[in-house]
């Protein structure tokens, strides 16, 4: 609401300006018989049109949406901007035609002095609108000022053409003012065809390929989540609306794969500008993957098996310092475990482990909280256990990490007992 508030501020400031332009310019160019003044004058008349119509359709967007208009009303700032475009596209129209007549009508024009002050102060306004409504359209992500930010730029450069103008006829070359006037023309012509196109990208829900990839970027860094598809996104008006899915682990509880969707859309809002509505489908997955711990009986000082990056099959064991790790005898106490063996396996395949110590087995309180931020922080989605006490199960499976029992009494026998690991 702030930003909408701040964007029609600028269009009641450019509209005031340019009327004082247009006026200024038209009374000159009257006093002074030049057809570009005039022209130009009416030229302005016409872009006060322009924040007018911006600042309707940004008042209009501010109402809430309704029975009739359950999505709200931003795209009434689209509808503007396309109002915009066709100005400046019929003024450039205008503009050639009228460069077209004096080119085969050439007539002096004179007050050179009074005619070059205007101009040189009609220079310095538009391209004071041009920076304040292009910085303040960018701000609050809208199209609309962009573009009548362009527009004032167009103004600035054709308002230059009148100084070739005045000097063409000054030294009795009234052709000039023609021929600059024709060039200029047809930038606005190509400008106003341009913005006319981007509007009707944006109503036909148009959103370019970049902000999908940041969109798709930014919700695989989110944890939890597995994948990410069905990515679609639309402007409408100055914001952006969103839907798409994503995929976490099918053995997650309701509540956990609801806090993973609301971490995506609080990490999309934060890193993307003018994102207003997401709608997230949550699809369950059956992971291949799995980062699984396994509480251990280690002695203290044979505690010298950190992390390695060896790939290999389970059921293939070889590796000397693996193959010690992974014949530990299982703790039967989970939380009391002094030593877990962590293990990250893909499918079938181990790609590494290590040992960690559990620092926090002899606390009194908490301590199943306690474990579970300890195991988290190794990004551990699966445990398996021989015993584990009712409060521990509950807080581990109610955070979304997959409890398994075995009676193998080694972490190897264990792998290979189990058929499939999600």
């Amino acid at each position: 609401m702030e930003k909408i508030e701040k964007g029609k501020k600028v269009m009641v400031v450019s509209a005031i300006l340019t009327l004082f332009v247009a006026i200024l310019k038209g009374i000159i160019g009257y006093i002074s018989g030049s057809v570009a003044l005039i022209a130009d004058a009416l030229h302005s008349l016409s872009d006060v049109l322009g924040p007018i119509a911006v600042y309707v359709g940004l008042k209009i967007s501010q109402k809430k949406p309704n029975m009739k208009f359950p999505y709200g009303y931003s795209r009434a700032e689209t509808l503007a901007s396309l109002f915009v475009s066709f100005i400046i596209f019929l003024t450039g129209v205008e503009t050639l035609r009228q460069s077209i007549d004096k080119f085969f009508n050439p007539s002096p024009i004179s007050h050179y002095g009074a005619v070059i002050i205007v101009v040189l102060i009609s220079i310095g306004i538009t391209y004071y609108l041009y920076k304040y409504k292009t910085k303040v359209g960018v701000e609050i992500g809208s199209d609309a000022m962009i573009g009548e930010g362009a527009h004032s730029l167009v103004d600035a450069y054709t308002t230059v053409a009148i100084l070739f103008a005045v000097a063409g006829s000054y030294m009795g070359y009234y052709i000039v003012e023609p021929i600059v006037g024709g060039i200029i023309s047809f930038i606005v012509i190509g400008l106003g065809l341009k913005m006319v196109k981007n509007d009707i990208y944006t109503l036909m829900d148009f959103c370019d390929g970049e902000t999908i990839n940041e969109i798709k970027k930014i919700t695989l860094s989110v944890k939890g989540v597995e994948g990410a598809h069905n990515i679609k996104a639309r402007k409408s008006g100055p914001f952006i609306h969103c839907d798409m899915h994503i995929e976490v682990d099918e053995e997650l509880p309701f509540k956990v794969a609801h806090e993973i969707s609301e971490n995506v859309e609080k990490e999309i809002k934060n890193n993307i500008q003018n994102i207003n509505g997401i709608i997230i489908h949550t699809d369950p997955i059956m992971k291949k993957d799995a980062i699984i711990a396994i509480p251990i009986i280690v002695n203290d000082n044979e505690v010298n098996l950190m992390e390695t990056n060896n790939s290999i099959n389970k059921t293939t064991i070889t590796n000397s310092h693996m193959e010690k790790a992974f014949n530990y005898k299982i703790n039967d106490k989970f939380a009391t475990a002094k030593y877990f063996l962590i293990i990250e396996m893909d499918c079938d395949i181990i790609n590494g482990y290590k040992i960690i110590e559990n620092t926090l087995n002899k606390l009194n309180r908490k301590k199943a909280m306690a474990i579970f931020d300890l195991l988290y922080s190794y990004d551990v989605n699966t445990v398996i256990v021989k015993n584990i006490g009712a409060g521990m199960d509950n807080t581990l499976r109610s955070r979304g990490i997959k409890i398994i029992k075995t009676d193998k009494d080694t972490p190897k026998d264990a792998l290979l007992d189990i058929k499939k690991i999600k």
